[in-house]
């Protein structure tokens, strides 16, 4: 029996008394999880995963901000258009290309996280956006000249 993961899991997801004594009798039947079988312990594991995979998923995520977008549109393409990533080699179709792109078209040196894209001022985002426009029809250039028709 996991006593101490169970006790471990109730703490994590912050469970009062009277809610972990409620799941301890309704999926296993006991008051107390030292009275747990093997098949009660396993029940109760499932169920505090369960709702700590409940919890997670009910996070809401950050909305990104125009400029992110923006930027991640450049950069991933949409149906009608591809983006950079497309025409670039695989090696360098990552995230922390994209990053170092931006790190480099905007000045700011603290873009670690794709997340850090939103700590970028209008300038900044200015100028990254217009450095990746420019280097998606450099590119698409490129590859009008390889291409004869």
């Amino acid at each position: 029996m996991s006593l101490a993961a169970i006790h471990i899991a109730k703490k994590e997801l912050a469970l009062t008394d009277a809610d972990y004594r409620a799941i301890l009798r309704e999926v296993a039947g006991v008051d107390s999880a030292k009275y747990l079988d093997a098949a009660g312990d396993r029940a109760v594991m499932a169920r505090l995963y369960a709702l700590r995979d409940e919890r997670r998923g009910a996070a809401q995520k950050r909305v990104k901000t125009p400029a992110e977008r923006k930027i991640w549109a450049l950069w991933l393409g949409c149906e009608n258009a591809p983006g950079l990533r497309s025409y670039l080699p695989q090696p360098e179709r990552t995230v922390a290309y994209l990053l170092g792109f931006v790190r480099r078209a905007s000045g700011n040196q603290k873009i670690w996280e794709a997340d850090d894209l939103a700590s970028l001022t209008r300038k900044q985002a200015y100028h990254t956006i217009e450095a990746l426009k420019s280097r998606l029809e450099q590119e698409q250039k490129n590859i009008a000249r390889e291409v004869p028709f």
